[in-house]
């Protein structure tokens, strides 16, 4: 699990740059070209939004099968505004995972265990007692993409049906947090006119908080929901102790 520093790390790295960016831009007026082929990519955006998105959602797809390309969800909320930068991000990511988990089932089995055995181990015994939930958990927790495609497809049971359905709803909440985070940075023009205070923005900060909070509280109410259920199934076992104990 991504500790919360870790996951706060890139969306604060992205401002950082856009920052120096505009530093460098008024200082230097060396960014022109870099705010003109801004304005010109997103003129073709709003010209071809069906094509564009297409186009995105399949660079999207290739990237995601990469483990450790990160921000890419950020760019899209900048470029797409929020509802399309969800749809790409989510069908694009739902669509890597499925083809990382077949592949995984079907054909890598072998060489995902012999390289990733130890660190699969765990992630798979839980899966094998309660694989919709764990599954679930793990998504909304942000658990390592790439690493929670392997374990479920190369030593599992997992259903298909049940590996989608959690991938589609875990992954949603954090996709629309990252891609609203990245509707609020401003564009270079803004960056180079205003300057980095344009950064500073209220919903900016609250999107950057709730990256770190999201999965936290996710693992909390899950853990909570599923207490009871828990408790009872201790129970029995609590009641043949006493009885054991009665007896001697």
């Amino acid at each position: 699990m991504q500790t919360p520093a870790r996951r706060l790390r890139l969306p604060i790295l992205i401002i950082i740059l856009m920052a120096i960016m505009a530093i460098l831009a008024s200082r230097y007026a060396s960014l022109d070209w870099f705010v003109q082929n801004e304005r010109w990519l997103r003129s073709a955006i709003e010209a071809n939004p069906f094509k564009s998105c297409i186009i995105v959602f399949f660079v999207y797809l290739v990237l995601s099968l990469i483990p450790g390309i990160a921000g890419k969800s950020i760019v899209l909320g900048w470029l797409f505004g929020l509802f399309f930068g969800v749809m790409i991000v989510n069908m694009a990511l739902v669509a890597a995972a499925l083809t990382t988990f077949l592949l995984c089932r079907h054909y890598l089995r072998s060489v995902v265990e012999a390289r990733f055995g130890p660190y699969l181990l765990p992630i798979q015994r839980r899966m094998k007692d309660d694989g919709a939930l764990y599954l679930l958990t793990l998504r909304l927790a942000h658990a390592p993409f790439s690493i929670m495609n392997y374990a479920a497809g190369a030593g599992t049971e997992v259903p298909f049906r049940t590996f989608w359905w959690t991938t589609q709803l875990g992954l949603l909440p954090g996709n629309i947090v990252f891609v609203f985070a990245g509707t609020r940075l401003p564009g270079l023009k803004i960056l180079v006119q205003r300057g980095p205070i344009s950064l500073l923005d209220g919903p900016m900060i609250a999107a950057l908080i709730a990256t770190v909070f999201l999965p936290w509280l996710a693992r909390k109410m899950i853990q909570r929901s599923s207490r009871p259920r828990n408790t009872e199934q201790q129970l029995p076992d609590q009641e043949a102790d006493d009885r054991a104990g009665k007896e001697t």
